[in-house]
């Protein structure tokens, strides 16, 4: 009890050197805490968007690779066109949680429908898109009526409901067209005739389209399956199954390759969108990695050479104590005591200090990173993502339209954070210790004394 109670005055008589040292403690404490913070709410975030983007996987046949590698008549020669029936099998795995089915018609005509005409007075041609699940997006720009939810009922822009003086509850007609495909694939394909009931319309203006210029109405998949379709010609298949876990691609790409997945078909999420959204968070997460790694090595440095230069000075004090007959271990554990102390109590400031400050320092980080990918976005033109309508089916390619970078982070003081800061405090306080005892060891308190007089 001695030494500790002992410990506890000697720091106050050498207040100077111990507030030098407990600043260097402090300063490190508090740049680790705001690091590991940032740094865990960091992986947090990348880790569920690698959930919800990681676990969205896509089948769709790889037309880039096929262009490159045999150019357009390679193309024309190696397109494959599988059954419907094969999307909905795949789907039926243990590897998936949930599977959205979207089919979409673009070749269409109408005989008793007027088209929406674009700035040069051509008509925009009409684009039937199904879904198995609509989503809020669709929900909210409903201006009239209610969504879909049986066969043949379908939504539509409120401006061809207008020209065509069309009301809740009326029928409207489309034929397909596939006279030109079939001409120049060779591939005989039936026309198509929907007789669609209009239960809902929606506005044209809260409506953005991605990348081409249609006029579109929207029902479900199976209204577009009904119709009978031997293969996903003449259709762009856009399909989504969500696995259980993104680390299950693999396993789900062998279980639907069995099925009978033609090799021309890839199996993959859209890494274009995991790496626009995540990116901001990416770099800073490795940010504050470097920046932690640099504060603990020159911290650790710097302090260890502080705890010299202190020690150093006490020599005659552990002199007078080593020749009035204190035990080596004794002088060295008084050491160790005030340099504990010093650090916990840098660790309590520390850790109010760091958290209070961690929350606008990430928000700065990250909005100075989400303006870079944004900037560096533009340059490459991702933002002109979208498709290449092939044959009369359709290849989505790897694009980022409608995903922004995460913007948002919530920073706060977690029991693995606080468990880590624990770990560096103990660690600072052995080496502040470990150096006074390195120091006051090598000496024999007669020689101390001797060559203090």
């Amino acid at each position: 009890m001695y030494l500790i109670t002992n410990a506890v005055k000697n720091l106050a008589r050498n207040k100077g050197r111990n507030i030098l040292l407990a600043a260097v403690t402090l300063a490190i404490i508090i740049g680790s805490v705001v690091a590991l913070t940032i740094y865990s709410a960091s992986a947090r975030v990348i880790d569920n968007i690698r959930l919800d983007i990681g676990s969205r996987v896509t089948i769709q046949q790889d037309i880039i690779n096929m262009l490159r590698s045999g150019g357009v008549e390679g193309l024309t020669a190696n397109v494959e066109h599988i059954p419907i029936n094969d999307f909905i099998r795949f789907a039926d795995s243990d590897y998936l949680s949930n599977t959205v089915l979207n089919a979409d018609v673009i070749h269409l005509v109408s005989e008793n429908l007027i088209n929406i005409q674009n700035n040069t007075n051509q008509d925009i041609p009409f684009r039937l898109l199904g879904t198995s699940e609509p989503g809020e997006d669709l929900s909210d720009i409903i201006i009239e009526g209610r969504m879909f939810d049986s066969l043949n009922e379908v939504i539509i822009d409120d401006e061809l409901a207008r020209l065509n003086n069309i009301s809740i509850g009326d029928t409207i007609e489309l034929e397909t067209s596939f006279a030109l495909i079939s001409e120049f694939t060779g591939i005989e394909m039936d026309d198509k005739f929907f007789e669609l009931t209009v239960v809902g319309i929606y506005s044209a203006d809260l409506y953005e389209q991605s990348l081409f210029a249609f006029t579109d109405i929207f029902t479900s998949f199976d209204t577009i399956a009904a119709m009978g379709w031997e293969s996903n010609f003449g259709l762009t298949m856009s399909v989504e199954y969500f696995l259980r876990n993104p680390d299950y691609l693999e396993l789900f790409e062998n279980e639907v390759r069995a099925k009978g997945l033609p090799d021309t078909y890839i199996v993959s999420i859209n890494q274009a969108v995991f790496d626009r959204v995540s990116s901001p968070m990416l770099s800073m997460k490795s940010a504050v990695m470097t920046f932690s790694i640099v504060i603990l090595a020159l911290g650790a440095i710097v302090l260890a050479l502080i705890s010299f230069l202190v020690v150093r000075e006490r020599k005659y004090e552990v002199g007078v104590l080593r020749a009035m007959g204190m035990e080596r271990g004794k002088v060295a554990f008084g050491i160790l005591t005030e340099a504990v102390i010093i650090t916990i109590l840098c660790l309590v400031i520390g850790l109010g200090v760091g958290g209070a400050v961690a929350q606008p320092i990430a928000n700065n980080l990250l909005e100075n990173r989400v303006v870079a990918a944004e900037t560096r976005a533009e340059e490459l033109g991702q933002n002109i993502g979208g498709s290449v309508v092939v044959f009369g089916g359709q290849m989505q390619m790897e694009h980022s339209i409608g995903y922004t970078p995460e913007s948002e982070i919530t920073v706060g003081l977690s029991t693995d954070v606080i468990f880590q800061i624990i770990v560096i405090t103990l660690g600072l306080a052995a080496l502040s210790g470990i150096v006074g005892v390195a120091v006051i060891t090598r000496y024999e308190p007669l020689k101390i004394l001797r060559e203090r007089s």
